[in-house]
């Protein structure tokens, strides 16, 4: 049975990926791709919708957070443990001043090698988790707005103290 896992290398610490990772309600600011509608618990029920690379509505299905381990693992688990199961995975791993994320999709259970989606299927699917995990790095390594350095402005000139000019 195929699975498909990917890792990329994040300028940002592991804390601020966990942050973007599992603020949920964030995620159409920033991702085109899925939309995780619950809470990043133990056990917590999640309703992801998909979306392909055009926007276009794959499917929507629920989820049940497997494992939450703050700062390094989150596991979604759809399916029947032990028959059939897919886990939709990110494990986060600090190195050096970033972070590796491996994400993908890993299938198990007794009947996975007869069910599961073929090699071929799994490569197509490839392209939305290369698009998922570059929107995360985009967003984790945006400077946060309480660490935004000041902007500095030219001194007002002669008379125009305090004024600001309208923009055209």
């Amino acid at each position: 049975m195929p699975d498909l896992l990917l890792d990329i290398e994040i300028a940002a610490s592991p804390e601020r990926v966990w942050s973007v990772l599992t603020d949920f309600a964030a995620y159409p600011a920033w991702n085109p791709y899925q939309t995780f509608e619950g809470r990043a618990e133990p056990f917590a029920i999640v309703q992801i919708s998909s979306r392909d690379l055009t926007g276009r509505a794959l499917q929507v299905f629920n989820a049940a957070i497997w494992k939450l381990e703050p700062g390094r693992k989150l596991e979604l688990l759809v399916g029947k443990l032990f028959w059939l199961a897919s886990r939709r995975i990110f494990h986060l791993e600090a190195v050096g001043d970033g972070t590796r994320l491996r994400h993908g999709l890993v299938f198990s259970g007794i009947v996975s090698a007869w069910k599961s989606p073929s090699a071929q299927e799994m490569e197509n699917l490839r392209p939305l988790y290369v698009a998922f995990g570059a929107a995360l790095k985009r967003r984790a390594e945006e400077p946060t707005h309480g660490s935004r350095a000041k902007q500095s402005r030219p001194p007002a000139g002669p008379g125009k103290r305090g004024t600001r000019r309208a923009s055209r």
